[in-house]
């Protein structure tokens, strides 16, 4: 069945990058929409989603897929406690203002409130804002009711204070007291009136959407951001995100593992017009695929000037050498968080971004592997041990022909580098 009418209503609404999804996990989620809804006829179901704004909302339920949990990497919210307590020590009179977006069900935002609570911050000293494309996230959200699986990274202290337990339940209820301080509401973050009555953010979170957006959407997604930063304030994105934001004239903050930023008067790219817009997706989730961790081989790359950070740094290729160490040892988690911070400091690593791929992969992160392994060709589009991962992916996808494509270029390549007989 072909979709190319839905899937151009992806790419104009949402800023959907089909490509980095997988034209096949599209046309499942495209599949699964319109049984639900009752269709068989493509162009049909696409005439109503274009007229018909509540068909809309529900066939995006249908395609967002929340992958969240509590302290999702802690880093960053520790961050967010420190910057409210030094807002408050000089400017006590006015509420330290954050916004999570996407927020999927929630669980970030409410992280964002249990850090801050935590730190001893007075309850009035700050406020967060919540946005999400789905309604069935923020209603999950709202409810603030979570099952075993949205605790399952290491939360940082003791969460009994601020939950309840659910009579004769597994499922843990945010306290009144902390879901106070929160305000959920719809949004479409490449929307031309994106928040547009809203004043800027001391902090704004926005992770792991930018690397599901086409490069259009994604353009129009970091003129909002610079928007809704303040001029002081800081930006938050997903470790794969580092890339987008330092072509948008942001520079890195903080501590190591936070992917913080802070907005700089340097030129930013062209303007790029808005397209039909109504909503943007959050996360869909990734399928789990075991695969060996492999050592690059490490060619070393000019390293552009950057605003250094509160603690010394190590050198960018001892870096890659402890992330493929890790790796090596089953430390996946320690091996990302080295090769990324490796990839902020030489962000034009073709083998950074290569073992960054296998990392992902090794953790079940299928589209980010993809998008690591893609920035790979981009940067050296004779990379064969590359082109072969994402022949393995074209496959696993269904996508024989282009699988064997990318692996006759592999061959290519591999004949070329052979030395000629005399």
């Amino acid at each position: 069945m072909v979709h190319s009418d839905i899937e151009e209503l992806l790419s104009a609404r949402l800023g959907f990058d089909i490509e980095t999804i997988g034209a096949k996990a599209v046309a499942t989620m495209i599949g699964r929409a319109m049984e639900h809804a009752g269709f068989t006829d493509t162009q049909a179901y696409a005439w109503v989603l274009r007229h018909e704004p509540e068909a809309w909302d529900r066939f995006v339920d249908h395609l967002v897929i929340p992958e969240t949990w509590f302290f999702r990497d802690v880093a960053p919210f520790e961050l967010v406690a420190d910057l409210n307590r030094a807002h408050m020590a000089s400017r006590p009179t006015r509420p330290f203002r954050i916004l999570s977006c996407p927020c999927s069900t929630g669980e970030e935002p409410y992280s964002l409130v249990l850090s801050i609570l935590h730190s001893g911050a007075a309850p009035e000293s700050f406020t967060v804002d919540a946005v999400d494309v789905s309604r069935r996230a923020l209603e999950v959200a709202r409810a603030a009711v979570f099952n075993p699986r949205s605790f399952r990274g290491s939360f940082p202290w003791d969460r009994e204070a601020h939950f309840d337990r659910n009579e004769g339940e597994d499922a843990r209820r945010v306290s009144d007291f902390a879901r106070a301080h929160v305000t959920f509401r719809q949004g479409n973050m490449i929307a031309h009136d994106f928040l547009q009555n809203d004043s800027p953010y001391d902090v704004v979170f926005c992770r792991n959407l930018l690397i599901y957006l086409h490069m259009e959407a994604r353009g129009i997604a970091m003129r909002a951001l610079r928007r809704l930063v303040a001029e002081n304030g800081v930006l938050v994105l997903g470790h794969a995100e580092t890339t987008f934001a330092r072509e948008h004239g942001f520079k890195p903050t903080g501590p190591i593992g936070a992917f913080a930023f802070v907005k700089t008067n340097e030129r930013l790219g062209p303007k790029v017009d808005h397209p039909d817009t109504r909503a943007v997706p959050t996360r869909v989730a990734p399928r789990p695929i075991k695969v060996p961790i492999v050592n690059p081989v490490v060619a070393p790359v000019a390293q552009p000037a950057v605003d250094p950070l509160p603690a010394p740094q190590p050198l960018p290729q001892t870096l890659l050498e402890k992330a493929s160490r890790l790796g090596d040892a089953g430390q996946l988690h320690s091996a990302l968080e080295a090769c990324n911070e490796y990839l902020q400091q030489v962000p034009a690593s073709a083998e950074g971004y290569f073992l960054l791929g296998v990392l992902h992969d090794a953790l079940g992160h299928e589209e980010l592997a993809v998008s690591s392994f893609r920035k790979v060709l981009y940067l050296d589009p004779n990379h064969g041990e590359a082109l072969l991962w994402l022949a393995l992916k074209q496959e696993a996808r269904g996508d024989r022909a282009g699988a064997e494509l990318l692996r006759e270029r592999a061959r290519r390549i591999q004949q070329e580098e052979k030395p000629s007989r005399p």
